[in-house]
Parts: structure tokens; sequence; C-alpha cells
């Protein structure tokens, strides 16, 4: 399940995994996906996949909706300001964990901590009321302010290592799916985090 994600970026690489059957997304404004496959075709290839279902409707009521049927939710929102502040509150998380099968997992947009370590770590301490396991990892992103963007990741089995991907990719298997930044070193070192703010984390 994907909820956001209009301009096709994060639905390009979750087809490329052969382990993904299917995938759902909802955006609510079809005008984003319009613009995305206009002007930007390298981001919304995959809206062609055979994979997928694309619905254009509100993606927090989607999931309230439909209960234990997702093994995988990804938000990929804008910032919690507007239409999207309600994807950083505590019943949106608590609706996702009610759309996940057991051992299922999420992976949400949660904000650079340069600017927002105060609203990561109240995500944080929400999402360890709620899922099993729960982590803060961390990415560089040019275009965001900072060039860096982390996401939370939870999941109701609480024996879930984040920092362990379950797969680790050949080198043949990263060329093959145009990997081009993904490596199981990167994955690991994403959960590595600076000390301010792991200290922050520690404290919930």
């Amino acid at each position: 399940m994907i909820i956001g994600g209009g301009d096709g970026g994060v639905v390009r690489e979750v087809v490329k995994h052969s382990a993904v059957d299917e995938v759902i997304m909802c955006e609510i404004d079809e005008a984003v996906v319009d613009v995305s496959k206009k002007f930007l075709p390298f981001m919304s290839q995959a809206f062609n996949s055979p994979k997928l279902k694309l619905l254009f409707e509100d993606g927090y009521e989607y999931v309230k909706r439909h209960k234990n049927e997702f093994d995988v939710i990804i938000t990929d929102s804008s910032d919690p300001k507007g239409p999207a502040e309600c994807l950083f509150q505590e019943p949106y998380y608590r609706a996702l964990n009610g759309a996940l099968r057991a051992g299922g997992i999420i992976c949400c947009q949660a904000e650079s901590y340069w600017f927002d370590l105060k609203l990561i770590t109240e995500l944080y301490r929400n999402c360890k009321t709620i899922f099993g396991s729960v982590a803060y990892g961390t990415t560089a992103v040019p275009s965001y302010p900072s060039g860096q963007i982390g996401f939370l990741i939870c999941s109701k089995d609480k024996s879930v290592d984040f920092a362990h991907p379950v797969h680790s990719f050949s080198a043949e298997e990263c060329e093959a799916m145009n990997l081009r930044y993904y490596t199981s070193d990167i994955h690991t070192s994403a959960f590595k985090l600076p000390t301010f703010v792991q200290k922050e984390l520690d404290s919930v």
C-alpha cells in the first residue's frame, strides 16, 4: 500500500521487487499524477505497471476501511502542514497498524532532524505505544532543506531489527534493478544517527 506518492517515485522502486505481487496506491490529487506523467517520465514510468492499482482518494480513509490487509504500507506525504497534517498524528498511525497483517511494516516520511527533532521525537513516542518495533532512519536527499530527510519505520513484530536487511542484494541484482543508491551497507548506515538525535530518541 502506498499513500500519496503522486510523482510516482515510490511505486517505481516498489514494483522493481519480484517479491511484490500487488501495489494499491491512494493519491488524493489526480492532477499530481497527470503532471508527473507529462513532465517527469523518469519518475512516473511505473504508473503503467500491471502490479499497480491506482486509486484517486483519501488514503487515510482507505486504510480505516481495510483491516489486516497489507504487508507493507508506505506513506509518501508532504510536510505536516495543511491537508497532510493528519498524517503525522497518532490516530493515523493507529489506522495504519489496524490495516497491517501480522508482521507487517510501515514506512512514513518523518522530516529532517536539523529542523524537526521535536516533531520526530513526538512521532517516535506515539508509535512506541502502538507498534512492537519502531526506528527512525535517515538518508540524503539534496532537494530537501539541509539535504537530509528521515523515515519512521514500524512493525507489529517486536523482534524486527530494521538495521539489518532481510535480503542482501548482490551487485548483479542491484545492477539489474537499477539500484543506483541502495546497498546493504547504506541500509544499515541509515540507522546510525548523530549523537544528539539518538539521545532524544533514547529518552522516549
